[in-house]
């Protein structure tokens, strides 16, 4: 089992065995640690104790999930978090659990959780930070879905604060940068923050199961330090119901930071936390990608196109080690931007991404498509073979009372989808 340790900057380590990860009293970094948000939380406006102490735990399960390597045949990690908490004694056996529940469906593994006292620590006083209070904190990541629900949420912007993490891909920040830009010339109104959080020690997992939840837990604080009442996760409900394109697909093999019941639990978390008047949910959940880029995108504005283009949905962003490859493209052949690419299609909206495969010739072509085999396997199993129900309900946990019908549509329409893309 390895432990990692959270702890504010300064304070003694109460595991001599753990990783230890010092979170700076001020914005900036320690030796393990780099983060826009000091210990305090101050920058995220006068949130409650559970809100910030929410943050913590997950932000603990973020630093081991991305540090910690994952064995090559069992797949599954025994971790041990111990997090230092401003009220360790709210976080009660049973939610602790609930809390450990989710990261284990999340990622695969098993998760122990103590907690224990934090040494109190002045908090750093921040003039320019004005907490006004809003309605709504919508996630903006600089992907194709949370543009479009900033776009279909712009009439409300004056009340709500839209909220992104700062990447250590230059790619996303890039993007992100691009679609703020772009929102608030449309909007003047847009509040766009972000802030960094990423473990400044070896980092040993590419795509984190649990980057998603961190996301949440962030928009939680933020949320409660400006008198939020609901938390929006823009994501089409195909992709967040991510069903296996073949048989061999399932599991934490398969993402699951959208997925129904993920935001079951969050809820139940906040529910039985004094943070109870907070809402967490994805407007979206009943769309395919292709009906949500039909509702966003203007059809005749060649402003929404071009910040539509500007988005990052790529899964592996990895086209820069391949001689004439650009890091800033999305590569238009993992299964996120074959969905990207069927969503245009379907929308009937013109697609102006430059994709990386239509951009490489030769050997240097083919070698992504060798790279990429593995994704246009499910792509071409999927689209002949279409689902087969009974896998698609046993890929995952449900919440009570969901339509599966209605969920068995919804797959059978992102499929149509895929079905509109040529390789």
């Amino acid at each position: 089992m390895t432990t990692v340790e959270l702890l504010p900057d300064g304070a003694p380590a109460t595991c001599g065995d753990a990783h230890t990860y010092p979170w700076p009293a001020k914005p900036g970094r320690t030796a393990a640690l780099h983060t826009d948000i000091g210990w305090s939380m101050t920058e995220l406006g006068p949130a409650a104790p559970a809100a910030k102490d929410l943050l913590r735990l997950v932000a603990a399960a973020y630093l081991a999930d991305r540090t910690v390597s994952r064995p090559q045949l069992a797949m599954r990690r025994d971790l041990h978090l111990v997090v230092h908490l401003e009220q360790p004694d709210l976080w009660t056996e049973d939610r602790l659990d609930r809390l450990a529940d989710l990261l284990h469906w999340l990622s695969g593994d098993t998760w122990r959780i103590d907690t224990v006292p934090a040494r109190p620590i002045p908090a750093h006083h921040r003039p320019d930070i004005l907490a006004a209070p809003v309605e709504a904190v919508s996630l903006l990541s600089g992907g194709l879905d949370s543009l479009c629900g900033a776009l279909l949420h712009l009439d409300r912007a004056a009340t709500t604060l839209f909220l992104g993490h700062r990447d250590s891909s230059t790619a996303v920040r890039r993007a992100q940068d691009l679609v703020k830009d772009g929102l608030q010339q449309r909007q003047p109104d847009t509040t766009y923050l972000r802030y960094a959080l990423r473990p400044m020690t070896t980092t040993r997992e590419r795509t984190p199961r649990t980057r998603s939840l961190l996301f949440m837990a962030m928009a939680t604080a933020v949320a409660s330090g400006h008198q939020a009442t609901r938390i929006l996760v823009p994501e089409n409900g195909f992709t967040s119901i991510n069903p296996p394109l073949e048989p061999s697909r399932g599991g934490p093999l398969t993402t699951r930071s959208t997925h129904p019941w993920t935001f079951h639990t969050m809820q139940l978390l906040l529910n039985a936390l004094p943070l109870d008047g907070l809402t967490v949910s994805n407007p979206y959940a009943g769309m395919t990608k292709g009906d949500l880029v039909a509702a966003a995108l203007r059809p005749d504005s060649t402003d929404d196109l071009d910040l539509a283009a500007a988005t990052l949905s790529c899964a592996k962003p990895n086209a820069g080690r391949l001689p004439g490859g650009n890091p800033n493209l999305n590569c238009g052949l993992c299964i996120a931007c074959l969905v990207r690419r069927g969503a245009f299609a379907a929308a009937q909206r013109p697609d102006k991404s430059v994709y990386l495969v239509h951009t490489l010739t030769g050997a240097t072509r083919d070698r992504l498509l060798r790279l990429r085999r593995h994704d246009i396997a499910a792509w071409t199993y999927a689209t002949g073979a279409g689902f087969d129900e009974y896998r698609v309900i046993a890929s995952g946990v449900w919440p009570p009372h969901t339509d599966f019908d209605a969920v068995l549509a919804l797959c059978d329409r992102g499929l149509e989808e895929l079905v509109c893309v040529t390789i």
